[in-house]
């Protein structure tokens, strides 16, 4: 994601290589549905993308889903956060500050003149807080409603996060972006609760994906983990056992 000063080529290289190394190294990859949609929408106007905030993680997705739509990314963030990460400012974060209504307009105004042409986009996490993907209702917060009035030429697109194990030793990333929701929609009766359903259902549907009920998700990274039957360990004890006997040699 990009900050308010340009950054070099060199840096927005480095940083995007850095993310996506930590995610093939430490997760079992990221997966992804509806970036070609996500996309497509960023190429017509500015997009506000609302994701639920599960895991420490969620910043790192952050910074390689903005690669994949090839957009001028950036993230509203708890300033309180911020101030202990400084980095993320470098990767486009706007501070939020919750202590007061007035600090906390100012800091969506500010995402929202970011929001002035297409390819432009602000993500946000609408529950304020982490919390299990599992947990029902989300318990989105009205900010983004407000957010989406302040920026009118904008859509929003709800997006699911979540993380499961497979047959590695680490969980794998997965996100789904849904169908853009107008702003007026959004910022209209309803309109918090109208997105909180597009995102459980994008919940819903990496649920389908993991138990076999759709088609996987697309691989957005690949990951770089052995499974733990390719590893030096479960190769000797393969070597040494008994044949025919299930037992290790003594």
């Amino acid at each position: 994601m990009k900050t308010s000063t340009p950054r070099t080529p060199w840096f927005l290289a480095v940083a995007r290589r850095y993310v996506r190394r930590r995610l093939a190294r430490s997760l079992d990859g990221l997966h992804a549905a509806g970036i070609e949609r996500a996309r497509a929408a960023a190429r017509e106007g500015p997009v506000i993308l609302a994701a639920n905030h599960v895991s420490w993680w969620d910043p790192f997705l952050l910074v390689a889903l903005d690669e994949a739509l090839g957009t001028e990314g950036y993230a509203l963030m708890d300033a309180g956060n911020l101030r202990g990460l400084p980095f993320f400012a470098r990767l486009g974060a706007v501070p939020l500050d919750r202590a007061s209504p007035a600090r906390m307009r100012a800091g969506l105004r500010t995402a929202a003149a970011r929001l002035d042409r297409p390819g432009r986009a602000v993500w946000m996490f609408p529950q304020g807080r982490l919390r299990p993907a599992h947990l029902r209702p989300l318990g989105l917060h009205p900010g983004v409603a407000l957010l989406a009035r302040l920026a009118p030429g904008a859509v929003v697109v709800p997006a699911a996060f979540q993380y499961a194990f497979a047959e590695h030793p680490a969980p794998a990333a997965l996100a789904w972006l849904g169908e853009p929701i107008s702003h007026e929609i959004i910022a209209g009766p309803g309109g918090v609760e109208r997105l909180e359903r597009a995102m459980e259902a994008g919940l819903r549907g990496i649920d389908a994906a993991l138990a076999g009920d759709a088609p996987p998700l697309p691989v957005l990274v690949p990951s770089r983990l052995r499974r733990p039957d390719e590893g030096i360990g479960t190769r000797l004890l393969r070597r040494w056992r008994s044949p025919g006997e299930g037992s290790a040699r003594g």
